[in-house]
C-alpha cells in the first residue's frame, strides 16, 4: 500500500473541512425571492411586517404605488412552486380617505385586515382602517378611526387585543391608545387614549414604522420610544390597566438608553418577550461603533430593584454584520432571535451604493454570551436592498420579510430564507 505523506493527508482533511462547512453555510440560508413590486399598477416600497394566515398567504402594506401612487394592501399567495401577488385595495389618497400605510396588518378570526396610514383622514392625521372579504371576491374597506387632536396623530402598527379591540400608538401627540369594536351591529368604533407621554422623562415619540406594542397575559403593553427617558435616547416602558374601570392607565419605565459606546441608543422596533419575562429588542445607534445594538433587559430578581440590560450583540456598521437595525426581533422556539440591519452588509447596491441591508441571527450559547451570523447579504437588482420592516418567522421556522427598495424593478421584494 503506498505511503500518503502527511502533508497530503492534512490537505485532504482541510478539504473536507471546508466542503462541510461550505455545505452547513449553504443549509444556513436558503433564499428566494417570492415577489418584485414595481411592475404596472402594483404596490412600490414595502416598510411594515409581513402578516401570515393558516392557509400560508402573506399580507402588508406599500408606502406607494397603486393607481393614485398613494399605497397598496397586497396578498402573496403559494401557487405551485411558485408565488402569486395580488394588490388587494389602493389607497385613494385625500383627507377624506386613506393614504401612506407604513405599518404592520393584524387580522380577526373572521378574516378582516386590520392596519393604519400615516396620513389621510382628517387634516392628514392617519386613520385605521378595515379590509373585509366579500362574498363572490374582492375586499371592502371602511375607516374606523381618523386621528386629529388629543388623540394623537400619525400612527404605527396595530396589536388586536383578545377582546377585539385595537391597540397602537402615534409619533405625533405621543398618545398610547385603544379602539374598541362597536358594542351592537352595524355602530361604530370608540376610540380612548391610554397614555400620553410628556416628550420628557416619560418617552417622546413611540416610533411609527412598524413599532407595534406586545402584551402579556395580564394585559400590560410593552414598546418603546426612540426619544425621551432618562437620558434623552429612548426607552423601553411598560403601560398597566387600572385596578378599576374608573382609573388611568399607568407607565413604568423599565429601561432608558443612555446612548454611549456601552449602551445602545434611538429603539425603534417592536420588542419581543421570552417565557421568563426577558425582553428583546433592537437601538439604531449606539454601541462601540455607533451602528446600533441588539439587546435584553430583565426583569429584577427582587421587587423595586431595577431592571437590567445586556448587550447581545453590537453591530460594527461595515460589511461584516450590518448596521442600522430599524426594525425589532423574531424568536423562534429555542431562543434565537432574527432581524435585520437597514445598511451594511457586503451587497452593493442600485446606483453603486455600498452596503444595502442584512439578515442576522443572534444564538445564546451558553451561559451569557451569544453568536452572531449574517445570513444573508442583500446585493441591490437581485434580491432587493434596505429591509425596513420586521421578519415574520413560520411553524417551521423559516423567515418572511419585505425590502424597501431593489429588485427586478426597483421597489422592493418579498423574500424567504431557510436557516
Amino acid at each position: 500500500m503506498p505511503d500518503i505523506s502527511l502533508s497530503t493527508r492534512k490537505s485532504a482533511v482541510l478539504a473536507l473541512v471546508f466542503l462541510t462547512l461550505s455545505a452547513a453555510a449553504m443549509a444556513q440560508a436558503k433564499f428566494a425571492v417570492l415577489h418584485a413590486f414595481g411592475s404596472g399598477s402594483d404596490g412600490r416600497g414595502p416598510w411594515g411586517q409581513l402578516l401570515a394566515d393558516k392557509a400560508g398567504n402573506f399580507y402588508g402594506t406599500t408606502i406607494g404605488g397603486g393607481p393614485n401612487n398613494v399605497g397598496t394592501v397586497f396578498e402573496v399567495s403559494p401557487s405551485g412552486s411558485s408565488w402569486t401577488e395580488s394588490v388587494l385595495y389602493s389607497f385613494v389618497g385625500n383627507n377624506l380617505n386613506l393614504q401612506g400605510p407604513q405599518s404592520n396588518l393584524v387580522m380577526d378570526t373572521a378574516g378582516n385586515l386590520y392596519g393604519t396610514t400615516f396620513w389621510g383622514g382628517i387634516n392628514n392625521g392617519g386613520t385605521i382602517f378595515e379590509l373585509s372579504p366579500v362574498s363572490g371576491g374582492g375586499w371592502a374597506e371602511t375607516v374606523l378611526f381618523k386621528f386629529q387632536g388629543k388623540s394623537g396623530i400619525s400612527p404605527g402598527g396595530l396589536l388586536l387585543g383578545r377582546n377585539g379591540a385595537l391597540y397602537g400608538t402615534t409619533l405625533w401627540g405621543n398618545t398610547a391608545y385603544e379602539l374598541n369594536p362597536p358594542a351592537v351591529a352595524g355602530g361604530s368604533w370608540t376610540g380612548k387614549v391610554l397614555f400620553t407621554f410628556d416628550a420628557g422623562s416619560n418617552g417622546n415619540g413611540p416610533f411609527y414604522e412598524g413599532a407595534a406594542l406586545i402584551s402579556d397575559k395580564h394585559g400590560n403593553l410593552y414598546g418603546v420610544t426612540y426619544l425621551g427617558g432618562a437620558y434623552g435616547e429612548g426607552e423601553v416602558f411598560e403601560l398597566s390597566p387600572p385596578a378599576t374601570q374608573a382609573g388611568a392607565w399607568t407607565e413604568t419605565i423599565l429601561f432608558s438608553f443612555g446612548g454611549y459606546t456601552t449602551d445602545g441608543r434611538v429603539p425603534t422596533g417592536a420588542v419581543v418577550m421570552d417565557a421568563a419575562g426577558n425582553i428583546y429588542g433592537t437601538t439604531v445607534d449606539g454601541g462601540s461603533s455607533n451602528a446600533g445594538t441588539v439587546f435584553e433587559i430583565s426583569p429584577p430578581a427582587s421587587q423595586g430593584q431595577p431592571w437590567t440590560e445586556t448587550l447581545l450583540h453590537t453591530f460594527t456598521g461595515g460589511t461584516s454584520d450590518g448596521s442600522a437595525p430599524y426594525a425589532g426581533l423574531v424568536m423562534d422556539r429555542v431562543g434565537n432571535l432574527y432581524g435585520v440591519t437597514y445598511s451594511g452588509g457586503t451587497g452593493l447596491c442600485q446606483f453603486n451604493f455600498p452596503g444595502c441591508g442584512t439578515v442576522f441571527k443572534v444564538s445564546p450559547t451558553g451561559g451569557s454570551t451569544w453568536t452572531t451570523t449574517v445570513l444573508h447579504n442583500f446585493q441591490g437588482s437581485s434580491d432587493g436592498e434596505f429591509p425596513y420592516g420586521g421578519l415574520m418567522i413560520n411553524g417551521v421556522g423559516h423567515l418572511f420579510g419585505t425590502t424597501s427598495g431593489g429588485g427586478k424593478y426597483g421597489y422592493g421584494t418579498v423574500f424567504e430564507i431557510q436557516p
